[in-house]
């Protein structure tokens, strides 16, 4: 960055030549966060002679705040947490790391930093953020409890998963879930509590229901509708009391129970506050020459906790300041915004998008709500509609119609009772299309709703030579806030975005493999010369031909087969929360192994004839099936190509047709060799 004058940017003072009636405009912000970091964007868009200042409290270089989560649940490393400003070369833009503003002095138009310097504007804008909101309880300020804000804290909240701390995360709303997920260790239990509803209801009943059906395969104990009432350590653990009398030991306690905006130097300048600072259209204070935008600002009586309410801000903002360099003004200034949620929880999406909360769609008759719910996939999805206009939305589960539906529903688009009729049968609203290639959508499609950038400018960005998400990321700005558009922009640029390592994904895979290996050899191998006498003594002699030992062999094939079966009754019946899917499915990986082993001992490899070539076959194939899928599964995270995922698609339903002819060749195998 090319700063003032030196890295370390000259300083200004009260007698510096660079006062505030200067020949060129000088524009301060306060914050480096990422609303703070998309002014500074805008006003050296706008603004070509204005000096551009920004300063940071934290030590570190501009982060994404909105990221931190994803980080914490590995989903995208420490490099892509990194948000510096587009034009940072520019010698107009002056950037201050580690270097707190305290005071405003909105007479002589200065602000002064922790260390004593000041520097002069025209205009200040602050966008100072929030700070966690700690419960007023007893013990909420031991060392033990720590709150989830900044790339700080989520080191911290690192280091006690890697020493797989017993963890109670406080708050259900999109942090407490996604950091209870993140948090989970096959080594710890992580407990969410919280005194409302997850997400503050907003799922509905049954959507609530599916969402903790899903926490609950993840490992993640839930205690909702208790207040905690107080904190106390006891040596080295923690004991949270709870408004039933109920008490949970643990290590540790994460705070995620909301933000207080930051407005100390709003309120140490004069300027009026409430909850937030208080803002009109342009986002201007009490004082007109400055402006407050992202957490810490209040319009209209509402402060917005997510981030792109803040962009919003910031484009009316730099609009307003935007009319000093004679540019065109936004013809509508900031009038409010969407609070759509979008989350991932583990490997979960879940969203609610539009307005599912007014009172409006509660009043009934005008309002239609249509279901989709697939328990067995655990995919939920809700919308709400008035005239086919699609008013709201909520879904759990993937669905790969989100992005059109968040377009439906931001402009507005008429949809046809049809459609409607075929979403509750199929969950599908748009139709089954030809190709679902981000490739064949017009350049006018919106890839990233979040700062609404079209297809068209991401590619014009590739072929000016930006190659890499990140360098993508940068240039256009997508991808940068909820993260939710990086497969789209990662399929533009042909470099598919690796999806969620599985737990086991070794162990599965090297079981599979070996499986694989003893089914081949039971097909190359040749069949073991048959001996002229069970007298000879042999070992495999007796295992093979004596019938006390092919009943032990041959039930304990079918003991293994029942073991598992175990893996279908614990994806389908709900009831069934102990231990992850994905400890399951490894056992599921070692009992098949087992299972060859025992047939081979059993048989020899031999593959018989008649009812036992049959039976053979079909015991292999559904090994064999399994076995691929179980490959395709291991290395999901690494051949994202969608051909694969087809192929894990029918292997799998092979492997299932084939499951339901094992059971009863198994019962007449049994009953015609041992009863008749």
């Amino acid at each position: 960055m090319t700063e003032l004058e030196s890295s370390a940017a000259r300083q200004y003072t009260p007698d510096s030549t660079h006062t505030s009636d200067s020949s060129y405009p000088i524009y301060v912000i306060v914050g480096t966060g990422p609303v703070g970091v998309r002014c500074a964007q805008k006003l050296l868009e706008f603004c070509d002679e204005a000096q551009i200042v920004i300063y940071g409290a934290e030590i570190e270089s501009p982060y994404n705040r909105v990221k931190l989560s994803q980080y914490l649940s590995r989903h995208v490393d420490r490099e892509e947490l990194d948000n510096p400003i587009l034009g940072k070369t520019d010698h107009r833009l002056a950037e201050y790391i580690d270097r707190k503003i305290v005071a405003i002095d909105r007479a002589n138009k200065t602000v002064t930093d922790a260390e004593g310097n000041i520097q002069p504007y025209t205009k200040l804008i602050l966008a100072t953020g929030s700070n966690p909101t700690i419960p007023q309880i007893p013990g909420a300020n031991l060392p033990s409890v720590y709150p989830f804000r900044s790339l700080r804290n989520t080191n911290d909240l690192i280091a006690l998963r890697e020493r797989h701390a017993d963890i109670c995360v406080i708050g259900a709303g999109a942090l407490g879930l996604e950091a209870a997920t993140a948090l989970k260790t096959p080594k710890n239990s992580v407990t969410l509590q919280s005194r409302g509803k997850l997400l503050s209801g907003l799922l509905g009943e049954e959507g609530e229901e599916f969402l903790k059906s899903s926490l609950s395969a993840l490992g993640v104990e839930l205690k909702v509708g208790d207040a905690l009432k107080a904190i106390e350590q006891h040596e080295e653990n923690n004991i949270l009391q709870f408004s039933d009398g109920e008490y949970l030991n643990v290590d540790a306690i994460v705070l995620c129970t909301g933000i207080q905006p930051e407005v100390t130097l709003a309120q140490q300048s004069g300027l009026e506050t409430e909850r937030g600072i208080v803002v009109n259209e342009w986002m201007q204070t009490s004082d007109p020459d400055i402006y407050a935008i992202g957490e810490c600002a209040e319009h209209d009586r509402k402060v917005y906790q997510l981030v792109r309410p803040g962009y919003e801000q910031a484009e009316s903002c730099c609009s307003h300041i935007r009319r000093n360099h004679g540019g065109e003004v936004l013809e509508r200034p900031y009038s409010g915004s969407y609070t759509d949620i979008q989350l991932k929880i583990a490997h979960i999406p879940c969203a609610i998008i539009g307005d599912v909360a007014s009172d409006n769609l509660k009043q009934g008759d005008d309002v239609q709500s249509y279901i989709y719910r697939n328990r067995f996939k655990g995919i939920y999805r809700r919308l709400f509609v008035r005239d086919g206009l699609i008013l709201g939305a909520v879904y759990i589960g993937s669905w790969d119609e989100a992005s059109s539906l968040r377009q439906a529903v931001a402009q507005e688009e008429k949809i046809s009772q049809r459609a409607f009729s075929d979403f509750e049968s199929e969950g599908r609203l748009f139709g089954k299309k030809k190709t679902n290639s981000i490739k064949d959508f017009p350049d006018g499609y919106l890839v990233c709703q979040c700062n609404s950038v079209s297809k068209g400018e991401l590619c014009k960005a590739i072929s000016d030579g930006k190659r890499t998400l990140n360098e993508l990321q940068q240039a256009t700005t997508a991808g940068s806030v909820c993260g939710s558009c990086r497969p789209l922009m990662a399929e533009l640029l042909d470099a598919p975005v690796p999806n969620l390592v599985m737990r086991h994904a070794k162990g599965i895979l090297i079981t599979s493999l070996i499986s694989l290996l003893l089914i081949a050899l039971a097909f190359l191998m040749p069949s073991p010369p048959v001996s002229d006498t069970v007298q000879s003594g042999q070992l495999w002699d007796k295992l093979w031909y004596d019938n006390f030992w092919k009943q032990v062999t041959g039930y304990s094939i079918l003991v293994l087969c029942i073991f598992t079966a175990a893996l279908s009754v614990r994806k389908r019946w709900k009831k069934i929360t102990l231990g992850h899917m994905d400890h399951w499915r490894y056992a599921h990986s070692l009992i098949g192994v087992v299972a060859l082993a025992t047939l081979a001992v059993h048989t020899g490899f031999r593959l018989g004839k008649n009812l036992n070539l049959v039976l053979m076959l079909v015991f292999l194939g559904v090994t064999a099936t399994g076995s691929l899928v179980g490959v395709f599964m291991a290395r999901n995270h690494h051949w994202t190509d969608l051909r694969l995922r087809e192929h894990r698609k029918w292997w799998s339903r092979i492997h299932y047709a084939l499951l339901w002819a094992l059971p009863v060749l198994l019962a007449y195998h049994i009953l015609a060799v041992y009863y008749f």
